[in-house]
């Protein structure tokens, strides 16, 4: 489990030896020094046993940085490398990006239902999820509820670590259940049975839990994002969302 608060940990070399088609050496979010795969990762990293990141387990390094904790077995590299992207796309203010990131024709179908109930479009709802995980950090730096009582921050911040499971499911609940539920929302407001057109249109469909560390504007990780539930949908090997 991720601490809320801890100070940044000490740069620590990570370059790997033995990686076939190395990219040049980056710097992760730490600032320490590692190279990548032609896949975009390191290869696993297991912290030093003692160490401040113990704890927090076995990582790898995307070529952005970032730490991506998960289970290779359970969460494809290339889903992980996509829940990235898509919050990357918050944190750089990327429409472009976060449009890129969706699923289908999910973007079109959702401008129009936003401008016809409430006369705004994707690109204002993307601002607000903007606004949203800004005013996330500003609370977590502060230690206040209300962020729009906060003046000295202006929440901006940096990815440092993602980390994705497979949903804790209750007893008798299946992937199918907890996927038709999430579904059920966007049922609605399309007016159709959009879980189903989905399936239709994917090769498959992936359900994760996550949680965001970033960087804040005092120098500090801070969880920004936990245990909030995704859903990715998978077609020709790439991974988009809804939302």
């Amino acid at each position: 489990m991720f601490k809320k608060k801890y100070m940044a940990i000490l740069a620590a070399a990570v370059c790997l030896l033995n990686l076939s088609a190395c990219s040049d050496e980056k710097k992760s979010s730490d600032g320490s020094s590692f190279s990548v795969g032609e896949n975009g990762l390191t290869e696993i990293i297991t912290p030093e046993e003692g160490s401040q990141e113990y704890e927090l387990g076995s990582y790898r390094v995307s070529e952005k940085g970032t730490k991506l904790y998960y289970d290779s077995e359970q969460v494809p590299d290339e889903l992980m490398l996509a829940l990235e992207s898509y919050f990357m796309s918050f944190q750089d203010k990327d429409f472009a990006a976060y449009k890129n990131s969706l699923a289908f024709d999910y973007a079109e179908r959702y401008e129009e239902y936003l401008q016809k109930d409430y006369s705004y479009g994707l690109d204002n709802s993307f601002d607000i999820q903007c606004g949203n995980i800004r005013d996330s950090m500003k609370c977590e730096i502060t230690g206040e509820y209300d962020a729009s009582e906060i003046d000295d921050y202006s929440g901006d911040f940096t990815i440092t670590r993602v980390k994705a499971d497979l949903p804790e499911l209750a007893e008798g609940e299946t992937i199918e259940d907890r996927t038709k539920e999430f579904f059920s929302y966007l049922d609605k407001i399309f007016e159709m049975d959009y879980y189903e057109y989905i399936k239709e249109q994917a090769d498959d469909i992936k359900y994760l839990t996550f949680y965001i560390i970033a960087k804040g504007e005092d120098g500090e990780e801070h969880r920004i994002i936990s245990g909030v539930d995704i859903v990715f949908a998978e077609k020709d090997g790439k991974y988009y969302t809804f939302g």
